[in-house]
């Protein structure tokens, strides 16, 4: 099985943009992350591919280094389905960032053999109230279990 395929599935967010509305920022941007897998339960499945369920660890870098959640940890967890050739068939999951504050987000994604979608789901402290989404691509694996996501999208601030 190829495991460094199998759990590219993390996504996460960064800044770049300014918006226009004072009550909150939009920011438009994209990044990095990677990623090493800690854990992971296989379980066969009838039609010869698996389930996987792993745990992954990493951090987001932002292509702008001032970004909040730039060099922020993340932890998630994500199931995979993984097809008969050892192939990632699709995935869906969860990350929490955590910054050097403690302040944490929370994000969904979802990938399928054309990449992925993220969104947010909300955070504490500087993050309490975040929203926002975009897309990622998986970049680099290796059978070790690590591997590296390009992301874009756009997320709001409180």
């Amino acid at each position: 099985m190829k495991r460094g395929t199998i759990v590219f599935a993390a996504v996460v967010f960064g800044t770049a943009g300014l918006a226009t509305d004072s009550a909150a920022q939009e920011f438009q941007t994209g990044g990095y992350a990677t990623y090493i897998q800690t854990g992971a339960t296989t379980t066969a499945l009838a039609d010869g591919g698996s389930r996987v369920d792993a745990i992954i660890a990493g951090y987001v870098l932002t292509d702008d280094p001032s970004s909040p959640i730039h060099l922020v940890a993340q932890d998630c967890a994500s199931t995979n389905l993984v097809d008969a050739d050892g192939n990632l068939a699709r995935s869906a999951g969860y990350c929490a960032g955590r910054d050097a504050d403690g302040d944490m987000f929370w994000i969904w994604f979802w990938n399928g053999a054309d990449g992925g979608k993220w969104g947010v789901i909300n955070g504490t402290g500087k993050f309490e109230g975040m929203t926002g989404g975009g897309t990622s691509v998986p970049q680099a694996g290796d059978p070790d279990g690590r591997f590296a996501i390009r992301w874009e999208g756009t997320f709001n601030m409180q």
